[in-house]
């Protein structure tokens, strides 16, 4: 019982309770082990940061259970979208955040990115009726848009913002002008 109570608090302390994939901590730790692989084998790999669009919406209109029954849904889709090597996080209210490891170029992160936007806009059965999410989603390759695992969130971060800007349910590359137009 000791072994599984333990077992149980190291997966609460890493994982997100409402939708059960690895949280910030966990990401932050994977990300560091996929970079030092990356590096020693001179690899390629991404990071996408997805943030949902109307989900503030969903929540005002519907309640709080239909926002947490519609993260847990789109937690189960972004995760059937990637390789079982590759990590997905929430890493705070509607974002989530993915390491893509291993990939060839970065035509890989885009048709990934692709595929995210079409399955996250199927309608999802909420209470109250069906409704239709979609999502921003920004994307830093590393090692072109940087070697270190808080400037490659950053900066997907700013592609992420980048996409929203330009009206959402799209996905953006990492350009370094986007540090500086704002």
């Amino acid at each position: 019982e000791l072994h599984e109570a333990r077992e149980r608090e190291q997966y609460l302390a890493t994982h997100d309770p409402l939708t059960g994939v690895p949280n910030r901590t966990l990401f932050y730790d994977r990300l560091a082990q996929a970079l030092a692989t990356a590096s020693r084998y001179d690899q390629k790999l991404a990071i996408l940061f997805l943030d949902l669009d109307g989900f503030k919406e969903v929540n005002d209109a519907h309640g709080h259970e239909a926002g947490d029954r519609l993260l847990r849904e789109m937690a189960r889709r972004i995760a059937g979208v990637v390789r079982k090597s590759d990590t997905v996080a929430r890493i705070g209210g509607d974002e989530f955040t993915l390491v893509l490891t291993r990939i060839g170029r970065p035509e890989d992160a885009a048709r990934v990115a692709r595929n995210l936007l079409e399955r996250i806009a199927v309608p999802a059965d909420l209470p109250g009726g069906e409704h239709r999410v979609r999502a921003s989603i920004g994307i830093a390759i590393h090692p072109g848009d940087g070697d270190r695992a808080d400037t490659l969130v950053r900066n997907a971060d700013a592609a992420m913002y980048a996409a929203k800007q330009a009206g959402g349910n799209r996905y953006a590359f990492y350009d370094r002008l986007m540090h500086r137009s704002g």
